[in-house]
């Protein structure tokens, strides 16, 4: 399993659709094998869910995520986690514990951008 978490300078970032980077660690028998760091290259909003399944992500944790983005994965199979702040391996551990839980920062859409800095 791969589980991608949103960073920009070593911290979950703000935004989903906005992430400059991805923490993905693979995960085996429950725990933390591997971390690497990918730069998304640009990819942004509408082809940020095509980043995720090329490089086979199962699991999004981020802070802030919109609902066509949530739904689309969703149909893919990845399971997404929002409202998350903090040290992405910590974020990483506890949801392998069962104890990471989706806050529902949702951004509404691309029209108010205050709360989303999207």
């Amino acid at each position: 399993m791969k589980i991608g978490v949103t960073t920009e300078n070593g911290v979950i970032c703000g935004h989903f659709g906005h992430a400059k980077n991805f923490s993905v660690f693979t995960v085996e028998d429950g725990k933390i094998v591997s971390r690497e760091e990918l730069d998304t290259q640009g990819n942004h909003c509408s082809s940020m869910p095509d980043f995720v399944l090329q490089n086979k992500i199962n699991v999004i944790i981020t802070s802030g995520m919109g609902q066509g983005a949530i739904d689309g994965l969703a149909a893919k199979g990845v399971k997404s986690f929002s409202g998350i702040v903090g040290d992405p391996q910590v974020a990483v551990e506890n949801y392998l514990a069962g104890k990471l839980e989706d806050a529902g920062a949702n951004c509404a859409g691309h029209g108010d951008h205050s709360s989303c800095h999207h």
